[in-house]
């Protein structure tokens, strides 16, 4: 996704011959720019910092994809592609914390920013290169950037945003890509909870209480994508997603399922396997993001 020289002119009309190195679509260039700078908030009780765009986007696409190993074109690209993510995601969401007196929180609530990973991360070097080649690129949709949402494994199919949270449906968020030639890069993961435990989990909502006691569970609708429409929670690594089936043994129940997140937008490990099988930063970007426009802002 590098810009040539001639690039850096005309990166948002139509190109002559000789600058085929540029991947953002042709269109208008809106009256709109990137943000200069992003004020986050570090840690919860941390001290508010005002960092610069570019600055925020390396330390947040080391934070949120960072394997351990790889090839180091493929690990590029898919930084690259989480360059675009963070910028555009920062430039639709900048002042979601203004009641706090920040933009950005640090954590997966909006995406998560650790900058010491720009000094720890073995990767560091390609994060550079990665937001330099993409500089100013933004997913754009309608009459502004894109709510950039993604996840770690969508588990073979994303689902829509309107289904996760409900509110008003985005177009390119309708959750309609299936992974296909990607499945292999999916995970899927077992959980066990006892028949109390469980009992006092689902009892400590009013929407899930079940009473004294718990017989049986069954998932009474799913969304496109095959998740459960419900929400449990033991912990990060217990209920990965709600893309599972539940059955009982004995008194115990057992959770299986598929993916990590909330399956919506971008699927990192559906992404990264296209990547390695090919594919070009923004064809990944485009079948996530259906509809979306990659465009450069100044």
């Amino acid at each position: 996704m590098k810009l040539s020289p001639c690039a850096l002119v005309l990166a948002v009309v139509l190109l002559p011959a000789g600058c085929s190195e540029v991947r953002p679509l042709a269109i208008k260039l809106p009256e709109a720019s990137v943000p200069q700078y992003v004020r986050v908030k570090p840690a919860p009780n941390g001290r508010t910092v005002r960092v610069a765009l570019e600055d925020y986007v390396r330390a947040a696409i080391l934070s949120e994809f960072a394997p351990p190993s790889g090839d180091s074109a493929d690990i590029e690209h898919m930084l690259e592609v989480q360059a675009v993510i963070a910028r555009t995601y920062a430039t639709a969401h900048i002042g979601r914390h203004e009641r706090e007196g920040y933009d950005l929180c640090s954590t997966t609530h909006c995406q998560l920013y650790q900058p010491s990973r720009l000094k720890s991360s073995s990767w560091a070097p390609l994060a550079e290169q990665a937001t330099a080649h993409t500089a100013g690129m933004v997913l754009w949709y309608g009459n502004g950037p894109a709510s950039a949402l993604f996840h770690a494994d969508c588990g073979g199919h994303t689902s829509a945003a309107v289904d996760i949270w409900g509110g008003t449906a985005r177009p390119y968020l309708k959750g309609a890509v299936d992974d296909g030639a990607a499945q292999s890069a999916h995970t899927t993961w077992k959980y066990e909870a006892g028949r109390a435990q469980l009992t006092a989990a689902l009892n400590t909502d009013t929407r899930t209480r079940v009473g004294k006691e718990l017989r049986e569970i069954k998932v009474a609708q799913r969304d496109d994508g095959g998740r459960a429409v419900l929400t449990n929670t033991f912990g990060a690594k217990s209920i990965r997603s709600a893309r599972f089936e539940v059955s009982r043994q004995g008194a115990r129940f057992v959770f299986t399922g598929k993916g990590y997140g909330h399956g919506v937008g971008l699927c990192q490990a559906g992404a990264y396997a296209r990547l390695r099988a090919g594919a070009l930063p923004e064809q990944v970007l485009a079948r996530y993001y259906p509809g979306t426009r990659l465009i450069v802002l100044p």
